[in-house]
């Protein structure tokens, strides 16, 4: 079975946001800001176009893998991230038809997430998977079912959600602990 990252703690998405910030960083933090509030996969951010992007509802469309098919699927889009994608198309001078996050390869996005961890001073290894990693950690340790955070993700099964249980787990052992006693 495949090891999950090391989920990052909502202090260090903190840190790495932060680390975007700055001179000529506008797309990292778009994209970052992007990835941490939609769970979105990079593959599926990476596709996304400007024209994909309804700014006045506050959705993107993006298209989601399922079954080696692709079906387009409505993600919600924060307003904070509306508002830095309207900042980060119009300095990027993008046009409808461009990819909103194309400017870098997927080689280039995983180095500098990397990177930009390390800058911010998280001592695990950070990919970018870890943003997908800590959007659903953050949606089942706010309660909501695995049930809607599989419409939410696009995600096919309720199983491949029970890897999160451990999160759960670990957040309540120190309540056990003092309270069994």
């Amino acid at each position: 079975m495949k090891k999950s990252p090391i989920p990052l703690t909502p202090e260090e998405m903190e840190l790495l946001i932060a680390a975007t910030e700055g001179k000529n960083l506008l797309y990292w933090r778009a994209l970052f800001m992007f990835a941490k509030t939609t769970g979105r996969r990079l593959g599926e951010i990476y596709a996304v176009r400007v024209s994909d992007i309804d700014f006045e509802k506050g959705v993107a469309m993006t298209n989601i893998e399922k079954a080696r098919k692709f079906k387009r699927m409505e993600t919600i889009l924060t307003p904070m991230v509306v508002a830095i994608l309207k900042r980060y198309i119009k300095e990027a001078r993008l046009k409808p038809d461009d990819y909103v996050f194309r400017a870098k390869s997927y080689r280039q996005i995983q180095a500098r997430t990397t990177s930009l961890a390390k800058k911010a001073g998280i001592q695990h290894n950070v990919t970018f998977h870890n943003f997908r990693h800590y959007f659903i950690t953050e949606l089942v340790r706010k309660g909501w079912s695995y049930d809607k955070i599989r419409k939410v993700t696009g995600h096919a099964s309720i199983n491949v959600l029970m890897k999160y249980d451990h999160v759960v787990a670990s957040d309540i052992k120190a309540d056990v602990l003092r309270d069994v006693e």
